[in-house]
Formats: C-alpha cells, structure tokens, sequence
C-alpha cells in the first residue's frame, strides 16, 4: 500500500478496480489531468492479476493510494473501503473503465460551493466504446440535468445520477449509511435514493462524464434478469424505509414492472420456471396489472413452445 502525502485534499476519489488494467490506465490519467490537482485517488484493488496494482506503483505520485484486497467481487464493499480511506470533505465516484473530462471536478465543486442546500451532484455523461470513439447510449433515457429532491424522479427513473458522475458530501455518505454491501450491480442507484431522501442535488448539464461500453460491460440475458431482480429487492427496500404512502405506490408499481421484466428475460434464456415464477410474483404485487397477466401468459406460451 502506497501513501499520500498529509495535505489534506478537497476531494478524495474512489475507483474500484477488477483486472481492468486496459481501461484503468485511461481512468487514472483522466483524474490526473483535471485541472484541479488538490485530490487524493483511492484505488481498491480487488485482488487483481492483470498488473494493475504494479501500474499503479510506478506512477510514483504520492496523491494516489493503493488498498489492495483478496478478491470478493463485491464493488459496493471495495467502495465502502475506498470511502473509509477518505480524507477529503467531498468524495467522488469513478469506475475504473470511465473517465472524466480535465474540468470536472473544478467545475462541480464550484457549482457546490455556489449551492449549499446541495450536499450532492451529478453531471451529464457521454458514451464510448472499448476504443474510445462515440457511441450512441444503449439504454434508459437521456440525461437530463434534474436539481433539488429527486427522489420520486429517481424512483421512476425519470432522472438519473450515475456513480461515476457523483460528487458527495463525506457527512451525507455517512447519514446514509454507505453503499449497502448487500445489493448486488445497483448498489450505487440503491445509495442515490437514499441520498435523494437526505439532501437536495445539484446535477450539471454538461456531459462532463465519459461512460465506457464494451464486452466486458455487456449483459446476458441471465445478467439482465438478475439486475431486474436486484431492482425489484431495492424498490422493495425503499418501501419499507418510507413512511410516504406515494412513494410506497410507485415502489410496489416498479418492483411490479422489475418481476415482469425478469420473467421475460429468463424466459428468453430458457428458464420456464422462474419465469412463471417471476410473472406470478408480479401478479401478486399488483393483481390489477394487466401487463402482468400478458406477461405470464406469454411465458407460458413460450414453454409449450419450446417443448414441442
């Protein structure tokens, strides 16, 4: 483990870090290169056998520590060591096969500074390929810069603040309780809902923010249905931690809307069973949603079909 030096930083940044050393050598020059230098970069290694970890040792800067770990596979604790290892007043967010623009912590941290019932904030993003080059988002809709209390907006995935965007007070991480090491691929949307239920965000326009597609990211539909089901157990989370009978409505919708769209993926992957399974928790949630009986009646169909 190497150490920084004890001047204490503005921002401390976490990047968890996988056997990704083709793309973590972009990500840290990125954090190398913002114009604003007074940061510390916190890198968990989880047990990496790529070199990562002698990469980053040769750097030499002394702003840059290394945790080494066994590996877990578990990002939401490698990112709750990374917040443990903290000095900053502020901690910001990046996976280790993003990258950020030169201005972006300048910029969100002077928004901050001019807005301080906002103890948060976001940017907008841009999408690139293992290369580099553009690519078109491939899911969810467009960012759009959404400020204040964004919790119902969160819920229905009508805003967005993804991870490698975010910049968070080190007091508020801790009123909510860090990531939860019990939800696994969204930990990071389960911690900004209740982020969003304790302050007021501030999100920035610009895609200040380059989020990377490539194989390694890409999801098979045994993936897809265990991400509808992670956001099932988070909405179901969610309900039971609020006391707004709204929110409680849209959480039971949306775990609702989760099952049936788990049902169809296992479906597709041949997994009958747990579809129908799926499409009658579904129903279960919410009898009157028509969808859902659409939904199990279409898994049934592709069974019988599929067992002609």
């Amino acid at each position: 483990m190497s150490s920084p030096d004890n001047t204490v930083p503005r921002v401390s940044i976490v990047i968890p870090t996988y056997d990704r050393l083709e793309y973590l050598r972009e990500t840290v020059w990125s954090v190398r290169a913002q114009t604003l230098t007074e940061w510390e970069l916190i890198v968990v290694d989880d047990g990496s056998t790529d070199g990562s970890v002698a990469w980053l040792e040769s750097l030499n800067d002394q702003r840059i520590l290394i945790v080494s770990r066994a590996h877990s596979g578990n990002p939401a604790l490698n990112r709750n060591v990374g917040i443990a290892h903290a000095r900053a007043p502020w901690v910001a967010f990046l996976d280790s096969d993003d990258a950020w623009l030169p201005g972006k912590l300048a910029t969100q941290l002077a928004e901050l500074d001019n807005n301080p019932s906002c103890r948060w904030s976001c940017t907008g993003v841009s999408f690139i390929d293992g290369s580099g080059a553009p690519v078109a988002q491939q899911a969810g809709v467009p960012y759009r810069a959404q400020s204040g209390w964004i919790v119902e907006q969160l819920l229905t995935f009508a805003a967005a603040a993804t991870i490698s965007t975010l910049i968070v007070d080190r007091s508020l991480l801790e009123e909510a309780g860090g990531f939860d090491e019990a939800v696994f691929l969204r930990e990071d949307y389960d911690l900004a809902l209740r982020l969003a239920t304790r302050s007021e965000i501030h999100a920035l326009p610009g895609a200040l923010t380059l989020v990377r597609h490539h194989p390694g990211r890409s999801t098979s539909q045994e993936r897809v249905a265990d991400l509808h089901r992670t956001n099932d157990q988070v909405f179901r989370k969610f309900a039971r931690a609020t006391d707004n009978p709204a929110l409680r409505a849209i959480c039971r919708r949306q775990s609702a809307t989760q099952l049936i769209a788990r049902a169809r993926a296992l479906s597709l992957g041949g997994e009958h069973q747990g579809a129908l399974a799926s499409s009658a928790h579904a129903i279960l949630a919410m009898p009157r949603m028509r969808v859902a009986w659409r939904s199990a009646a279409a898994c049934v169909l592709r069974w019988v079909t599929a067992t002609r």
